[in-house]
């Protein structure tokens, strides 16, 4: 440092300015460390890549990031921030949450762990069910006066008032011997996984549970079947990771020839891009563009299906490229969304939007009614064209 910068060579390498500088220095890098510590997350090396991190590290380490950022007057939401966090784990994580609290800050969180819904100051139940039979607020109040609230499915189980399932017993049919696995913190560990049965893998938050079942499990179960690997690379951010993701080692044994397919079910966003959603996911988009298409207004325009699609550049807003929303960059904060400004949430172009059949858009938004009564009837007789042409054998 002195050789390269002729201005500090003026004062001593021990001189009191420099010395106050580093012990300033020193006391922020220990801070942080110290939340990191008190998060359970003692065991991570810092120069870990953040896409070897499970999802409840990730999670602690947001947290200890707004802990260091020193913030008051902040509204705080999270979502299910238990959600994949040991018993163990829990409780350093409520400890996080209070000190968010005592700094000044309002703290929301959405919830379902019992112990964290009993340690909170204000609870508010939305029930009484899911979806349509959803969307009320029972209860606002201090977490023991949701005991008489009779219609609260939460109020069950948060007071011990149902018991616990009792789990059928059920013998394996056979076992799949795991070898010499190597991924991640996993050095030469050996399993033996029943099947026939439902399992359950659990760990402290780190403890390699993910790296065991997700990773290194279904890679070696590929290549029995003679399906090649899939590259966790080209999935995973890799900037803070130059040497890459690195690949399982080990071999199977046992009765491995009872496996015939390997199916799993991950957390990844559905689809191919972040617009995807259950419709286009599960195919029922397609017959939604296809009727569209269909009106006479997109046979005079010569719109096909595709234009209809919000993740092709014709017909899609250009502000947001289909997807609805905008990021705002905030400092010191995770970035928000909000609505396009443009296409106000539409996903689509002006042009595309007026096309309508049987009198909304393609964004399912109702039109002017003097366009409506002009197209009415022509796109009627144009769906059931299409819906003629679709029984058709």
């Amino acid at each position: 440092m002195h050789s390269a910068s002729p201005d500090v060579r003026r004062t001593s390498a021990l001189s009191e300015e420099k010395r106050l500088a580093a012990q300033r220095l020193a006391n922020g890098i220990l801070a942080r460390l110290r939340q990191l510590l008190g998060l359970g997350l003692g065991y991570l090396t810092l120069d870990r890549a953040t896409p070897t991190l499970s999802a409840g590290e990730l999670q602690r380490l947001r947290i200890a990031t707004q802990l260091g950022s020193l913030l008051f007057g902040v509204v705080y939401v999270l979502d299910e921030p238990s959600a994949g966090l040991h018993p163990a784990d829990s409780h350093a994580l409520y400890d996080a949450l209070d000190a968010l609290r005592d700094a000044g800050n309002s703290v929301l969180v959405v919830e379902h762990d019992l112990h964290l819904m009993r340690r909170a100051q204000w609870l508010v139940d939305v029930g009484p069910d899911a979806g349509e039979n959803g969307g009320r607020i029972l209860y606002s109040g201090e977490p023991e006066g949701l005991r008489d609230v009779a219609r609260s499915r939460t109020a069950r189980y948060l007071f011990a008032e149902i018991p616990a399932p009792v789990s059928r017993q059920r013998k394996p049919t056979g076992w799949l011997e795991l070898q010499g696995l190597h991924r991640h913190n996993l050095r030469g560990v050996d399993a033996s996984i029943p099947l026939g049965v439902l399992t359950a893998v659990t760990g402290i938050s780190g403890s390699g549970k993910s790296s065991l079942v997700a990773q290194a499990m279904p890679e070696l179960v590929r290549l029995h079947l003679g399906n090649e690997p899939e590259d966790n690379a080209a999935d995973s951010n890799l900037e803070d990771a130059p040497h890459g993701i690195e690949a399982s080692s080990g071999h199977l044994s046992g009765d491995v020839d009872a496996i015939q397919r390997l199916v799993q079910v991950d957390q990844k966003p559905i689809g191919r891009t972040p617009r995807s959603n259950l419709a286009t996911y599960t195919g029922l988009f397609d017959h939604v563009r296809k009727l569209f298409a269909a009106t006479s207004d997109a046979r005079r325009r010569r719109y096909d299906a595709g234009r209809f699609s919000f993740n092709v550049a014709k017909g899609r807003c250009d502000t947001c490229e289909g997807e609805g929303f905008v990021s705002v960059e905030l400092l010191f904060m995770p970035s928000v969304y909000a609505p396009c400004p443009t296409c106000k949430g539409a996903h689509y172009n002006e042009d595309t939007l007026k096309v309508l059949w049987n009198g909304r858009s393609i964004a399912f938004q109702i039109v002017d009614e003097q366009r409506l009564q002009n197209d009415a009837g022509a796109d009627e007789r144009a769906g059931d064209h299409y819906k003629s042409q679709a029984h058709q054998p």
